[in-house]
């Protein structure tokens, strides 16, 4: 008897691509997405993104964690983690806190791996507002 998986909160997926799917362009989403189609562009969560078997992606990817077993061409940026699961594959650029590679898979990439502290992904920013004009003090 198997045991259900349970995810934390920031883990659960909201979004879902099935192999039968590809997609061109910017794709942004705020929680987490499970992929198993094809996707060439830019890939951004603020969750965990899951690449299936399947998955194969062409893009630059943001996110907080990354859990694939795709085919993954491109720039990775994680937050958190990046797990490199069988049979998938990386080629390109890879920065993180923390990095897992499972045996047996294709690994050719330029790895960063930073600590918590000097996290690389950029903060949002605050919007400016108007400063307010100086009264003469005549």
């Amino acid at each position: 008897m198997s045991k259900a998986l349970k995810f934390t909160k920031e883990q659960k997926t909201n979004s879902f691509l099935s192999a039968s799917v590809e997609l061109e362009g910017k794709l942004t989403v705020k929680g987490g997405i499970r992929i198993d189609g094809t996707l060439n562009g830019f890939l951004e969560s603020e969750s965990t993104i899951f690449l299936g078997d399947t998955a194969v992606i062409n893009a630059q990817i943001v996110t907080k964690s990354l859990v694939s077993s795709g085919k993954i061409k491109g720039s990775i940026a994680a937050e958190d983690t990046v797990n490199i699961n069988y049979p998938g594959s990386v080629e390109g650029e890879i920065k993180t806190c923390n990095l897992s590679i499972e045996k047996d898979v294709f690994f050719n990439a330029k790895c960063q791996l930073l600590s918590p502290q000097n996290n690389h992904l950029p903060k949002k920013k605050k919007p400016k507002f108007p400063r307010k004009a100086i009264p003469n003090r005549d």
